[in-house]
């Protein structure tokens, strides 16, 4: 198992991912084929101005349009070797350090979209640098994710064991117990596909699934 992170091989991967599949082939990303998802991941990297809505909710609409005009005018294969070849030349993509700190977790996000997508549940080899980003990466956005859960929540990681994290004060308490990018993976709301556990009174269960349905 690796222990040293390397930011480019979550790109390759992804590309390797998407090259692998139909361009109609099906992801995790709720009503978006692959030739959506490689749209999406091109118009975050090339045009800023463009991909506001990723992050700004107002502004959503205007991100979805540019990246159905890209879908229409971009052919898929292109997509993915533009993709592979990173970011536009003055993106802020390509500042040192925002490479790794911005598209390490997104991309390996990106990559099960399309490989889980399309059937294959079955988790890529663990790079424990890797799983050890993840694990930082969690608490956060579990607060965040978790924020209107009714119930205590228990990050735990099985891989390598740890100390788990507790998310909020509810008098109930619900185990999510996985490999920390397992975890990421439910907490990006992929919760069908993500291998972890679920521990808890099944009230709590469903009180912490309804509370993060629209994350």
């Amino acid at each position: 198992m690796s222990q040293h992170l390397r930011p480019a091989s979550q790109r390759d991967a992804l590309c390797d991912a998407l090259a692998a599949v139909d361009p109609a082939a099906p992801t995790l990303c709720e009503g978006w084929t692959a030739h959506h998802l490689a749209a999406h991941v091109w118009v975050r990297e090339h045009e800023i101005a463009a991909a506001a809505g990723i992050a700004l909710p107002s502004l959503a609409s205007r991100t979805a349009r540019r990246i159905d005009q890209i879908r229409a005018e971009r052919p898929y294969a292109d997509l993915v070797d533009a993709i592979r070849r990173g970011p536009a030349r003055f993106s802020p993509f390509r500042l040192p350090g925002v490479e790794a700190a911005a598209n390490t977790l997104e991309f390996f996000v990106h990559c099960e979209d399309v490989r889980r997508g399309s059937g294959d549940l079955t988790p890529r080899p663990r790079d424990l640098a890797l799983e050890n980003l993840a694990w930082k990466s969690a608490a956060g956005l579990a607060r965040m994710s978790l924020r209107h859960s009714p119930v205590a929540v228990w990050l735990a990681r099985d891989l390598p064991p740890g100390e788990p994290v507790r998310i909020g004060r509810g008098p109930d308490i619900v185990t999510v117990s996985g490999p920390p990018t397992e975890l990421v993976l439910y907490l990006f709301g992929r919760r069908a596909a993500a291998q972890v556990e679920v521990f808890g009174e099944p009230a709590s269960v469903a009180a912490m699934i309804k509370a993060t349905a629209a994350f």
